[in-house]
């Protein structure tokens, strides 16, 4: 994500880049030696390049911006745009079907899926490792260590969609805090009070109890828990032990810590009841609506849309929350998502390389900024390097703009600087950049095992759902071990033991 699918999560990287979270860069030149053109075809017959996108507004883009990709890149995109609440299954069941587009975009969540590594480990893709050296602009964007970590079996097999390294923080109604005379909370028993009191003391001031302190999603990385575990000091998705090995998360005391914690706001109702199965969008929606006051993960908050509810609603921000072993955040890879190109739809290496000049050519300058949309219409040109998007675009550049950064605004640059005259938005920039130093990284993100490519994605539903179980309070911690000895039997073991061996060669 869905992704860091999913979701949502790239939604928040839209709201980066709209925000101008980056200063521009130099142009590029383009050139290339290759007897494709990096640059894509300048004449001729426009190519069609078909892609699975996954889609987090609520319609397809519209506007003019299709249009002027096309023509600046001499392409016809054809893409099928899938709402991100059911990308992953789309995804898989195409690749089941071999029924798949010229390229399909992998959730960084989801590179490690079962059918995903199989098909890749199957020959279902092309290998691009040999090829990029070809395109300039691809070589100067793409990071060789964020590259790395993208490889199967020691090869190249996409181009990545780059993110901040951690996006997650708490979004609050401040207008709620300061009501009930509370102060921003600073570590785990203020967070737990302030959310009672978003709870039980009526902040909305409609005499009636029914606000939650927090709103959740279905979604462990994306929403609260894996923020909780992390602030309790949980390593994030697998850890290093004292002896210097390798185990999952769920393995260490601190992810039980986090249960318990988790297990308290459900059981006190001090998050919403029906979160295992809540969307993100139907989170948003609810927190939008005043049903509660935090929204924990996602440190994009958006004034414009509560003022449209609610003209006296303040959103604030906040990112650091100290736990028992200091202050942390939980990071991500660095990468987004992937582009992989399918051998069953891209015919020949020569069409390949076409492709990959497409994505080179989206790097160009000229062609890069129309993810900031179109002069006049979405933003204003202050100088020659800054501009400032308009207000009264705002939802305009979410339905004409925001779908296509969202899928192909694939490096962590912007052509322009972005005056920022929202205080608030640049608090959350500030947190972002501040996250860095504190996020908790995956020391297993470029590692992979033959088991964990054949079983994974299953033995991590059988995780997923006993922690589930026990926030729920359906298992105790006798019924989670249990769940936890089924995993180890049914393929765990030889994961821990594959990874193993790969990390003692990588040291």
């Amino acid at each position: 994500m869905t992704n860091w699918s999913k979701k949502t999560l790239i939604a928040a990287c839209t709201a980066a880049l709209a925000a101008g979270a980056l200063a521009g860069c130099g142009s590029s030149s383009g050139e290339s030696g290759s007897p494709d053109g990096a640059n894509g075809a300048a004449s001729g017959e426009p190519l069609e390049i078909t892609m699975l996108a996954t889609l987090y507004g609520p319609n397809p883009p519209s506007g003019p911006l299709q249009k002027l990709l096309e023509e600046a890149t001499n392409t016809k995109l054809n893409f099928t745009w899938v709402p991100g609440t059911v990308y992953v299954d789309k995804m898989t069941t195409a690749i089941a079907a071999s029924t798949l587009p010229k390229v399909i975009q992998v959730h960084s969540t989801e590179m490690k899926n079962t059918a995903v590594v199989n098909s890749i480990r199957s020959g279902m893709f092309w290998e691009i490792g040999d090829l990029l050296k070809d395109y300039p602009n691809l070589v100067k964007y793409q990071d060789p260590k964020l590259l790395e970590g993208t490889k199967y079996f020691g090869k190249l097999y996409g181009l990545f969609y780059e993110i901040d390294v951690s996006r997650t923080g708490v979004q609050y109604r401040k207008d709620w805090l300061d009501k009930l005379g509370l102060k921003v909370p600073t570590n785990l028993d203020e967070l737990y009070e302030v959310m009672k009191a978003f709870t039980n003391n009526d902040p909305d001031g409609n005499g009636i109890q029914d606000t939650y302190g927090n709103i959740d999603r279905n979604e462990l990385p994306y929403g609260a828990f894996k923020n909780i575990a992390t602030w309790h000091g949980t390593p994030n998705e697998w850890g290093v032990d004292e002896a210097g090995k390798l185990k999952p998360d769920f393995m260490f005391p601190e992810y039980i810590d986090a249960m318990k914690y988790m297990k308290r706001l459900y059981d006190e109702k001090l998050i919403n009841q029906d979160f295992t199965v809540t969307t993100p969008a139907q989170q948003e929606e609810k927190f939008l609506n005043g049903k509660g006051g935090m929204l924990i993960g996602n440190i994009f908050a958006r004034q414009e849309k509560i003022a449209k509810l609610n003209p006296n609603g303040v959103l604030d921000v906040f990112h650091r929350i100290a736990g028992p072993k200091g202050t942390f955040n939980y990071g991500g890879t660095g990468v987004g998502s992937l582009y992989l190109f399918p051998k069953t739809s891209v015919k020949t290496e020569g069409e390949l390389k076409k492709i990959l000049a497409f994505f080179n050519k989206l790097l160009e300058p000229d062609v890069y900024k129309l993810f900031n949309g179109v002069e006049g219409t979405h933003y204003k040109k202050l100088d020659d390097t800054t501009i400032e998007f308009l207000p009264e675009a705002a939802d305009l550049r979410t339905n004409e703009v925001n779908p296509w950064s969202n899928v192909l605004h694939f490096a962590n640059f912007n052509v322009y600087k972005v005056k920022q005259t929202d205080p608030l938005i640049q608090k959350q920039l500030d947190a972002i950049a501040d996250n860095k130093s504190i996020a908790v990284m995956n020391p297993a993100a470029n590692l992979l095992s033959t088991t964990q490519a054949e079983k994974g994605t299953e033995l991590q539903k059988l995780i997923t759902d006993a922690t589930y179980k026990f926030i729920l309070g359906t298992i105790d911690l006798d019924g989670f071990n249990k769940e936890v000895d089924k995993w180890r039997k049914g393929g765990g073991d030889k994961i821990v033991e594959e990874l193993n061996q790969q990390f003692k060669e990588n040291k």
